[in-house]
Order: structure tokens, then C-alpha cells, then sequence
């Protein structure tokens, strides 16, 4: 009995470990954004600014316009995507053409913001272009809804963006530990010490999003 409970705690150790250092969140992804200087432009204070004049701008100019969601590999092509380990952006439609990406992402370590609304973050626009050639390794796909549509309303999914940033959510790696299915909640809860308890995270994502929380509480489906 005693081998079976040793055996129980490190499973939810390891559990516990995965859903509150997964996806743009993990060791690696943040490694990546704070030592690679591509990702310098993260950390730009006027990024989420000229997000927000975009979204603006477009909700004035509807026509001819569509958004998508997708998810894909959280930070390299080399890394499978799984359910706890997985990136979330936006793309902007006109006339079918990709306009833009639009992702919430942490930002480089110094930065002035904590977290920011970007456009056309390199990886997204990469991985977004190679999905459409039909050369995907960035397992890129789009959202759908439990209908199986994939299908978003425009003017509903901005003002949804936009209401967010004008809330001014930080970035908080775990954040999307809200959007995991219950039973993922229910091994996290029963989780024993020295994991953190599921009610401390909740409690610290409040007013947070990371790359994932930030499309899947702000998309609107059709």
C-alpha cells in the first residue's frame, strides 16, 4: 500500500509540475524569449498599442474581413505539441489574405510591460505560412467549436480582444490552467504538498492571461 501512495504522489507531482509550467509558460519557451535577441521586439512598450489601433481600425472596416484561431507547437517545430504543451494565436483575414498574427506574449526579462498584445510574432507568421503551403511542422490548426465549426463572429471576437486590452491582463504563465477540462482540475486538487493547490493558481491567474487563455476566453464563435 505504501509503494502504491509513493507511486500516486509522484504521479501527481509530475501532474502538478506539467499543468503549471506547460505551454508558452514553460522553462524553455521563457529561456527562449529572455536570452534569444529575436524576441527583443516582445518587450516593446508601443506593441500592444499598435494591436489595439489595428483592432480599431478594422472594427471600423469590417468588410471583406474574417479571424481565425490556431494552436500549435508552444515555441519550436521540434517540440510536439501535446495537451499541456501548446501556443495560441489569432490571424487577421482580408479578401482571404493573412493581414496579420495577433498573439498575448510574456515579455523579455527587463522589459517595461508584463506581457503585451503583438502583432506578427515571428514563430506565429512562420508557423501560420508553412500550415497554409500544407508543409506544417508546427502541427498548426485552427480552432473549432464543439459543433466541429471553425467558423468565429468578426465583430463580436474584436471587441472581445479589445475589451481585454483595455483591461490590461498581465502575463502569468499558468493562467490557462482555467481552461483545462474538469478532471485535469480534479488531479491538480488532489495533488499533495509541495505542489501548489489548484485554488493558489486560480487565485493568481486572476486579472492574468498567457498565449493560450488570452484566444480561448476572448474568441466568439458564429
Amino acid at each position: 500500500m505504501t509503494k502504491f501512495f509513493n507511486k500516486l504522489f509522484m504521479v501527481l507531482l509530475v501532474l502538478g509540475a506539467i499543468l503549471i509550467f506547460a505551454s508558452c509558460s514553460s522553462l524553455n519557451a521563457l529561456k527562449d524569449i529572455n536570452e534569444n535577441p529575436d524576441h527583443i521586439k516582445r518587450g516593446d512598450v508601443e506593441n500592444t498599442g499598435r494591436a489595439k489601433a489595428y483592432l480599431e481600425n478594422i472594427l471600423d472596416k469590417p468588410e471583406n474581413r474574417e479571424v481565425k484561431a490556431y494552436n500549435r507547437r508552444a515555441y519550436d517545430p521540434a517540440n510536439k505539441k501535446t495537451l499541456f504543451l501548446y501556443h495560441s494565436f489569432y490571424g487577421f483575414f482580408k479578401d482571404k489574405e493573412l493581414e496579420h498574427t495577433l498573439v498575448f506574449t510574456a515579455a523579455p526579462k527587463g522589459a517595461e510591460v508584463n506581457g503585451t498584445w503583438m502583432l506578427d510574432a515571428d514563430s506565429d507568421l512562420e508557423s501560420y505560412k508553412l500550415f497554409a503551403t500544407e508543409n506544417n511542422p508546427w502541427e498548426v490548426e485552427e480552432y473549432v467549436n464543439k459543433n466541429g465549426s471553425s467558423k468565429l463572429n468578426f465583430k463580436n471576437t474584436v471587441e472581445s480582444i479589445l475589451n481585454r486590452i483595455n483591461e490590461a491582463y498581465t502575463f502569468f504563465g499558468a493562467a490557462s490552467v482555467r481552461n483545462l477540462p474538469w478532471y485535469h482540475h480534479l488531479w491538480l486538487a488532489l495533488a499533495p504538498p509541495p505542489i501548489i493547490s489548484l485554488a493558489t493558481v486560480l487565485l493568481m491567474s486572476t486579472n492574468s492571461d498567457n498565449c493560450n487563455s488570452a484566444v480561448i476566453e476572448t474568441l466568439q464563435w458564429e
